[in-house]
């Protein structure tokens, strides 16, 4: 796949390849990097904040079950104001923040950014058609599909602010429409009709990367700028599978990627540019998760980092003076990959990693993988005694989190 301004990002910088992202898909793990909370954290407190302002509403109660469920969802769709997030965190010290891209908390001030791309949707347009673009970010998911000036403008109109800019195109989100200029590259090679679509999309993707990196040259802001790369969840597209004739599968990719408890689902590349300041590192045996961002930044930008944030500060790892201790990551997803629904369905699911194992739990089924052997053979069978030992790992997690009830999804 012809990334090459990616490929600069990497080879300039700090490069973790054992990147893991919190959920199987977008919105949960995007309020990860906005919170750097886990899901599982993100969905409690949400829910504590349900019941504390259906309480203090008389009026909930008297609402029909469909009014109740509007109620819901309306309250879900503004509930990030309730939470710190990195830009409002950051705004305690001077800096501004743009939203650009794809962004499902309503609006940019939601999220507390100072200005966005997503300025929200009117309970009315709820079910209307075209509602779900505006769910999914609105004016933000044309960056770069349609334009990029936004982000270019703010920069220009803060060039002497600290600023923070959240940019996240969505790409290479379907629809796979790469302009020509991306699929020229792909179009006669043996390469699947999908996969030419797909990767034309990720080429189309570091086009948009370019494009910042070069304004921000332009700018004179390179040497002072510190960029971060992570995807929000997986994909599988092999070469040479077609996907074209089956729509779940040219929605979601292949089964082992989005919506799935395989690693393919939660693997990123994780990446910190700064040149001047961040030295070219790869660290290929240090798990990385995305909750580690959040503290990063805060840690970079001078800021206290919460002693209620999961993740921990990657800064003495990428300069060379500290270390991780840390044998697994463990996660949990509430939407798993369906045969008819592009979104999924409700199933939750529980995962391991370590640096050998890939370990997942389902209601009624355990799966074990040797990714360094073979990521897609389930040898769970062989293993009895690191099924019995991962499954207390995740019990014991829940409990930290304060979710103690039986799970059907750990039988």
């Amino acid at each position: 796949v012809h990334t090459p301004y990616m490929d600069r990002l990497a080879h300039g910088g700090a490069l973790f390849t054992h990147g893991h992202t919190t959920d199987n898909h977008c919105r949960p793990a995007l309020q990860t990097l906005s919170t750097g909370l886990y899901p599982i954290q993100y969905a409690a407190q949400l829910e504590a904040f349900k019941a504390r302002e259906q309480s203090g509403d008389p009026e909930y109660s008297q609402l029909a079950p469909e009014e109740q469920a509007q109620w819901n969802f309306l309250y879900e769709a503004n509930a990030m104001r309730e939470f710190e997030t990195l830009p409002g965190l950051l705004s305690r010290v001077g800096y501004v923040s743009f939203q650009a891209g794809k962004w499902w908390e309503q609006s940019f001030a939601n999220g507390g950014f100072t200005e966005g791309m997503s300025k929200g949707w009117d309970p009315g347009e709820v079910g209307q058609p075209g509602f779900f673009g505006k769910l999914m970010g609105g004016a933000g998911v044309e960056l770069v599909r349609e334009t990029s000036q936004p982000v270019f403008d703010f920069i220009d109109r803060n060039l002497d602010t600290p600023f923070f800019l959240w940019y996240g195109p969505s790409l290479p989100h379907v629809p796979l429409n790469p302009p020509e200029a991306y699929f020229a590259r792909y179009r006669d090679t043996n390469l699947s009709e999908s996969a030419k679509e797909y990767y034309g999309n990720c080429t189309w993707f570091d086009a948009g990367v370019g494009d910042l990196l070069n304004h921000l040259e332009l700018r004179g802001l390179t040497s002072n700028t510190l960029i971060v790369y992570v995807n929000d969840n997986g994909w599988e597209q092999p070469p040479f599978e077609e996907y074209k004739d089956v729509p779940i599968l040219y929605n979601n990719g292949g089964p082992n990627g989005k919506l799935s408890l395989h690693d393919q689902a939660f693997r990123t590349p994780i990446i910190f540019n700064w040149p001047g300041t961040i030295d070219t590192a790869v660290f290929d045996d240090v798990l990385v998760s995305s909750t580690d961002l959040v503290p990063t930044l805060l840690d970079y930008a001078g800021l206290e980092i919460s002693e209620h944030l999961p993740g921990v500060s990657l800064r003495p790892v990428i300069e060379g003076r500290g270390s991780i201790q840390r044998d697994a990551l463990i996660g949990r997803v509430t939407q798993m990959r369906s045969e008819t629904d592009p979104m999924g369905k409700r199933q939750t699911g529980y995962y391991i990693r370590t640096l050998q194992w890939h370990f997942t739990s389902t209601e009624g089924e355990v799966q074990l993988f040797n990714v360094e052997e073979n990521p897609f053979e389930d040898v769970s069978a062989d293993h009895p005694e690191l099924i019995s030992g991962f499954l207390e790992q995740i019990e014991d997690w829940r409990k930290e989190f304060n979710f103690p009830v039986q799970d059907p999804s750990l039988q």
